[in-house]
C-alpha cells in the first residue's frame, strides 16, 4: 500500500507544471535614456524605470532601477542567451510608455535603448479624424457595419482623458457613437477588450493617446425590417474627410450632407459611395438606405476584417517589426493575390515614409486609402477566396 501511494505521489508531483526559472545572471548590460518629446518638457530626476525580463515571450522577472536627472539609466547582470528577450518600461503622468522588446547577438553584451514620453494633457482640443471611413454590408433584415477612423494627435502632448471614470483613476479618452439599437459589437485594431467601457450612446475607451496617428476599427450589426433605412452617425471630433461605401448596385443611398461620388467596384463586388469634409463635433451625419432586399443577400462575415485588417495575418502575411519598420513576411496560407499586393503595398509605404521617400500627409493618406480597399476585399464570400488569380 505504501509503495502504491508513493507511485501516485510521484506520479502527481511529474505531473505538475515546471515553474518559471529565474534567468541566471549573466554579464549583459542594456543601458538607455528617456527623453520628453514635449518642448520644454520636465526632467526626469527619481523616475522609476521597469524591465521586464522575457524567456521564450514567458515573462520570467521584473527588474526596476532609477534614472538619473537627464533621463539615463543601467541594467547589468543579463543574460545574453538568445532566449533571453527584455523590454524597457516606465509610466509617466498616468500613461504608459514601453519600449521595443530587445535580443542580444550573438557575442553582443551591451545594448541600448531610448524610449520617448510626453507630458500629459486633459485637453482633447488637439485630437482630429483626418479619415472616416463607413462600411455597409447589406443582408436580408441586417447590415454588417465596419468602422474606420485615422486620427491624430497633432499636439506633442499625451492626451490622458479629461474625467475619471473609475475607482482606480481610470480616465476616458476617444468616446464612440453606435447607432441605436446596433448589436454585436466587435473591436478590431486600436482597440483592447480591457480599455472599454460602454456608454449610453456607445462605448469609450481608455487608452491613452500619444502624439502622431492611431487607426481604429470596430464593426456592429444593425437590423431593419422595410425596404428603407435611415442611418445616423454622431461627429464627435473634427473630421477632415468622410467617405460612406454601401454594398449592393440595387441600393439606393441619399443624404443632405454628403456628396454622390462614383461608385467603387473591387472584386466585382458594387459600392455606392458618398462623401463629404471638414465636419464640427456635435453633428449628426444622416443618410437613407432605400431598396434593401427582401431576400437573401448573404455576405461574408464582417468579423472576418476585425482579424485581418492591419496585421494580415490570417491573409498569408505577418507583419514584424525590424529596426522601427513593418516587414512583410510570408506564413503557411495563400490568399488571393490582390489582397497579398494590398498587404505588399501597405508595407511598401512604411518602409518608404520611414526612409523618408514621402511626405507624411501623403502617406497617412495613401496608408488609410490602402486599408479601406483592404477592408472592402476581406468582406468576399469565403467560398470565393480560392477562385482568385
Amino acid at each position: 500500500m505504501l509503495v502504491k501511494r508513493i507511485v501516485w505521489l510521484v506520479i502527481f508531483i511529474l505531473s505538475l507544471p515546471a515553474p518559471v526559472l529565474a534567468a541566471e545572471p549573466g554579464n549583459g548590460i542594456i543601458e538607455g535614456r528617456v527623453v520628453n518629446g514635449t518642448v520644454d518638457g520636465s526632467s526626469f530626476a527619481a523616475q522609476d524605470i521597469t524591465l521586464k525580463t522575457y524567456q521564450n515571450d514567458t515573462e520570467v522577472g521584473v527588474t526596476t532601477t532609477r534614472a538619473d536627472t537627464e533621463g539615463h539609466f543601467v541594467f547589468d547582470g543579463l543574460s545574453t542567451e538568445s532566449d533571453y528577450s527584455y523590454q524597457v518600461e516606465l509610466n509617466f503622468q498616468e500613461a504608459d510608455y514601453p519600449g521595443e522588446r530587445l535580443n542580444f547577438d550573438e557575442g553582443e553584451i551591451t545594448k541600448s535603448t531610448e524610449v520617448t514620453v510626453y507630458e500629459a494633457t486633459t485637453s482633447d482640443e488637439a485630437i482630429k479624424l483626418v479619415m472616416a471611413h463607413t462600411i455597409i454590408y447589406v443582408r436580408q433584415g441586417s447590415l454588417d457595419v465596419v468602422e474606420f477612423y485615422l486620427f491624430v494627435n497633432e499636439s506633442d502632448r499625451t492626451y490622458i482623458g479629461l474625467t475619471k471614470v473609475t475607482a482606480e483613476g481610470t480616465r476616458d479618452t476617444l468616446r464612440f457613437f453606435l447607432p441605436e439599437k446596433a448589436t454585436e459589437l466587435q473591436l478590431g485594431y486600436g482597440l483592447m477588450e480591457c480599455c472599454i467601457l460602454r456608454s449610453e450612446e456607445g462605448f469609450t475607451d481608455t487608452m491613452p493617446v500619444l502624439p502622431g496617428s492611431r487607426e481604429i476599427v470596430y464593426a456592429y450589426k444593425l437590423d431593419y425590417n422595410s425596404g428603407v433605412h435611415n442611418f445616423s452617425k454622431k461627429v464627435n471630433y473634427p473630421i477632415n474627410s468622410f467617405n460612406l461605401l454601401v454594398q449592393g448596385e440595387a441600393i439606393q443611398v441619399s443624404s443632405d450632407q454628403l456628396i454622390r461620388e462614383e461608385p467603387a467596384v473591387i472584386e466585382e463586388t458594387f459600392f455606392n459611395r458618398i462623401s463629404g469634409s471638414d465636419f464640427t463635433p456635435g453633428n449628426t451625419l444622416t443618410a437613407q438606405l432605400s431598396g434593401l432586399p427582401q431576400t437573401n443577400n448573404q455576405g461574408a462575415a464582417i468579423w472576418v476584417v476585425l482579424t485581418l485588417i492591419v496585421l494580415g495575418a490570417a491573409s498569408g502575411f505577418v507583419y514584424l517589426a525590424r529596426k522601427g519598420k513593418l516587414q512583410l513576411v510570408k506564413a503557411q496560407v495563400s490568399f488571393p493575390q490582390s489582397r497579398q499586393k494590398l498587404l505588399i503595398d501597405l508595407a511598401q509605404l512604411d518602409d518608404d515614409f520611414a526612409d523618408g521617400k514621402i511626405r507624411e500627409e501623403d502617406y497617412r493618406r495613401l496608408r488609410a486609402e490602402k486599408k479601406v480597399q483592404l477592408v472592402t476585399l476581406m468582406q468576399r464570400p469565403k467560398e470565393n477566396c480560392g477562385r482568385e488569380q
